[in-house]
């Protein structure tokens, strides 16, 4: 076993010894694979360092993917099974289609970057569904469909609308250039080979660099199309990071544009809450989590607190499985404490996940 600061320390790793509060309050037992809301409770109370296990695979064997065998409806269950996602899920499904066929025809020089009527779809998929059921819980039940890079780029399109109605964009022109950067920041991937984007195992670093690359050759391809410009960028910048920690260019927030800002958050956001070939999707809970415990100069903290505080939000009245596997619906979000909220259990009782440091939320359901 080896001691690392908490700072340090990703979620995942294996702790060795338990971790005690100044209390004497038990925080977590030995054996137990950290999260990144652990790690937030953790430094509330002032803990520097812990001992964890000396697995290598120890990140790779980490799962915070509720169990199948849930007996009785869920929430999740109730959406799925409603008319309304069966609309939203063919409204999406046929966004991405249409949005494989312009890219796949412009990458081959078959046709033009002609979305307008991808963009009237996807509107209408925002502005029918924003109401109702919710645009995000049905955008989290969606990501269960598959992971392509398509798919991914109309979520992190929705979101970022989404984001952007949060951050006071109304000029729906504005939106609607927001909207495409999602739609096309990835373009650059349907030049990296298949093997490399769906492989189950994690990349060489000949791999990744190739991975890598799909920044700069999004850039290129979109550089001579009559689009905003803010497009192109966020097809360079959508891995650049505030503090210069990205790339290609590890570009710092002085040279990042606003609208690139946004997108590196919705893009991370859809990335570690769906599924992908080679893990299942993470907890929202437990990217807010993650969020919150990156250095702060990594993104732009304006934005990033709008999103997160909003995102929290909008998962009140949902149903969640707890790290004990008891159940419960989220009535508050706790504004210093986003992915600790207090939780109303089955049993009519009420935990406030910020006080009790021992659980978390494992899956909202």
């Amino acid at each position: 076993m080896r001691q690392i600061e908490v700072a340090e320390i990703k979620p995942g790793m294996i702790l060795a010894e338990k971790i005690v509060s100044p209390r004497g309050q038990l925080l977590a037992d030995a054996g137990t694979p950290l999260t990144a809301q652990q790690l937030l409770h953790v430094s509330y109370y002032g803990v520097k360092s812990l001992w964890v296990q000396d697995e290598e695979d120890a990140v790779e064997k980490y799962q915070l993917e509720a169990p199948d065998e849930f007996i009785g409806e869920t929430q999740s269950w109730r959406i799925q099974n409603s008319e309304e996602f069966a609309e939203f899920k063919r409204a999406y499904v046929k966004c991405a289609d249409q949005l494989e066929n312009i890219i796949n025809d412009f990458v081959t020089k078959q046709g033009n970057l002609d979305d307008d009527a991808l963009m009237e779809d996807i509107k209408t998929v925002f502005e029918e569904h924003s109401t109702g059921l919710g645009i995000m819980a049905m955008m989290l039940n969606v990501q269960e469909i598959d992971a392509s890079t398509y798919k991914h780029s109309v979520n992190v399109a929705i979101i970022s609308r989404v984001c952007g109605g949060w951050l006071g964009i109304t000029d729906k022109k504005e939106l609607d250039v927001l909207t495409m950067c999602g739609l096309y920041h990835d373009i650059g991937k349907s030049l990296i080979p298949n093997e490399i984007l769906t492989k189950e195992g994690p990349l060489t670093p000949e791999e990744f660099g190739r991975m890598a690359e799909h920044p700069l050759l999004g850039y290129h391809l979109l550089t001579g199309e009559p689009i905003d410009r803010r497009i192109k960028l966020a097809a360079l910048q959508h891995h650049e990071r505030n503090d210069g920690s990205g790339y290609p260019y590890g570009l710092t927030k002085d040279f990042i544009n606003p609208f690139s800002k946004i997108i590196s958050i919705t893009d991370v956001y859809d990335a570690m809450t769906a599924d992908r070939c080679y893990r299942a999707g993470v907890c929202p809970f437990e990217v807010i989590a993650q969020f919150q415990r990156a250095e702060p100069s990594k993104y732009d903290q304006k934005v990033l607190q709008i999103f997160l505080e909003n995102i929290a939000d909008s998962y009140i009245g949902t149903g969640v499985l707890l790290s004990d596997n008891s159940r419960g619906i989220i009535t508050m979000i706790n504004s210093k404490a986003l992915s600790s909220p207090l939780v109303k259990l089955d049993d009519g009782t009420f935990v406030d996940l910020r006080e009790r440091t021992d659980l978390f939320i494992k899956a909202c359901i």
